[in-house]
């Protein structure tokens, strides 16, 4: 697993630079990106959901999250001159809608039972990713907020497991787990180093960009607390589904819920942020 791992982790910091910095074509991959991933996790949240007898659609959840993701992009990269093509709430009502009169049309009797499961799973995995795309087009002194963000989020999983690792073999008796029933290797000593490194990210972000230090301080303890909320929910369901990843796309790390369960709550907030604003 380590091996897919070494392989798979610099080909996603490839792809997360190339959308950053490369000037011509980096929002046309973010847009594939993030239409392609909302579909991904989508998919994967919806057979977890399957796995715990919350029936629903798969197919219908991914394609859904494919097509708000992809009117969104399109709307705010004024590629289509007409702005409905951005409302996601239209869509998502024409789509459920269509996918309502099929249900009716094969005559399956749990339209009710799959409708309000799909739509659970778009507001617990679809939501976050569609508020993290709005980070993307949000700027502060051309400070790219999504970056800040990634960069931030990620530490606190680097930190808490170079922490807690560490701990665990120096430490006599080992490290202490926070949820051992849930995440049994996760611990307070790498959630404290975890909140430590992503504080230190979030510093050299405001070196680089200024502004406030106790605002970028403040950012890096919250962002790095919902990373640690993201992480256990997700093992909560994972557990609750009994399997060990959400999927299989990406070597050695899982599917893409698996990668960004970490962002599950930072959306939410960064709507209130400050930065970028």
């Amino acid at each position: 697993m380590f091996k897919h791992r070494i392989i798979s982790f610099p080909l996603l910091l490839a792809l997360v630079a190339a959308v950053f910095f490369w000037k011509e074509g980096g929002k046309y991959l973010f847009a594939l990106i993030a239409t392609a991933g909302s579909a991904a996790a989508l998919y994967e949240g919806a057979l977890l959901f399957n796995k715990i007898n919350i029936k629903n659609s798969p197919l219908f959840c991914a394609a859904g999250g494919a097509l708000i993701s992809a009117a969104y992009c399109i709307d705010q990269f004024n590629w289509y001159k007409h702005k409905l093509c951005g409302n996601a709430a239209i869509l998502l009502a024409v789509l459920t809608g269509f996918y309502a009169l099929l249900v009716m049309i094969a005559k399956k009797n749990d339209i009710v039972q799959k409708l309000a499961g799909s739509i659970s799973i778009f507001a617990i995995f679809g939501l976050p990713f569609y508020l993290l795309e709005t980070v993307y087009f949000r700027t502060l002194g051309g400070l790219p907020l999504l970056l800040y963000v990634i960069c931030v989020v990620k530490s606190m999983d680097t930190g808490g497991y170079i922490f807690g690792m560490l701990s665990a073999k120096l430490l006599p008796g080992g490290n202490h787990k926070i949820a051992p029933s849930i995440s049994p290797k996760k611990s307070w000593e790498g959630v404290a180093g975890g909140m430590l490194m992503s504080v230190a990210v979030s510093l050299i972000f405001c070196k680089c960009y200024g502004g406030n230090i106790q605002n970028y301080i403040i950012h890096g303890v919250i962002l790095s607390l919902l990373s640690l909320a993201g992480d256990l929910t997700e093992s909560s369901l994972k557990r609750s589904a009994g399997v060990k990843d959400s999927a299989n796309w990406i070597p050695g790390m899982g599917g893409i819920f698996d990668v960004f369960d970490s962002f599950l709550y930072v959306g939410y907030f960064m709507l209130f942020s400050n930065l970028g604003r």
